[in-house]
Formats: structure tokens, C-alpha cells, sequence
């Protein structure tokens, strides 16, 4: 009972950790695709599982904000800016 207490304190703490990290480096311009895309970031219910939906959210969000970053007026991105964003959402 106290290690499945203790167990689900330890995962809340760590949420909130990564939700505060996320909050201070997106603020700061600094976050990194690798970062936004790790399961943290990306299990918005915290249910302890990532849907489709909440995949495709981040990822959206990871590629505006390569979109911004390549100044791409069209909102797309040429192949090279492309394969470097894969890179780095694998942290590469």
C-alpha cells in the first residue's frame, strides 16, 4: 500500500517536473523537438498512455514551430529541413 502510494507520488512529481521544464525552456525559445516529443509531453491526460491524437498535437507543434524557425512562408518545409526535424524529434 505505501509503495503504490509512494509509487504514484513519484509519477506525479515527475509530471509536474517535466510540465514546469517544458514550460520554462518553451518560454525561453529553447525547447527542442527531441524534448516536446517525450512521453511527458506528450500524454496531455496523464493517463499513462499516448493516443494517436495526442501524437499528432505534439508533432503538429514540433513542425510550426520548425516552420517558424526555417522563416517557411508557406507553411512547408523543404526535404532538408524536413529530415532534420526527424533527427531531431528522435534526439539525434
Amino acid at each position: 500500500m505505501i509503495a503504490k502510494t509512494l509509487s504514484r507520488s513519484l509519477i506525479v512529481i515527475a509530471a509536474l517536473v517535466a510540465t514546469t521544464s517544458f514550460a520554462a525552456s518553451h518560454a525561453a525559445g529553447e525547447m527542442k523537438a527531441a524534448e516536446m516529443m517525450k512521453m511527458p509531453m506528450i500524454d496531455t491526460d496523464k493517463d499513462g498512455m499516448v493516443s494517436k491524437t495526442e501524437y499528432l498535437a505534439m508533432a503538429g507543434k514540433v513542425f510550426d514551430m520548425k516552420v517558424k524557425e526555417m522563416n517557411a512562408k508557406d507553411g512547408k518545409l523543404q526535404s532538408s529541413h524536413f529530415y532534420d526535424l526527424l533527427r531531431n524529434m528522435m534526439g539525434q
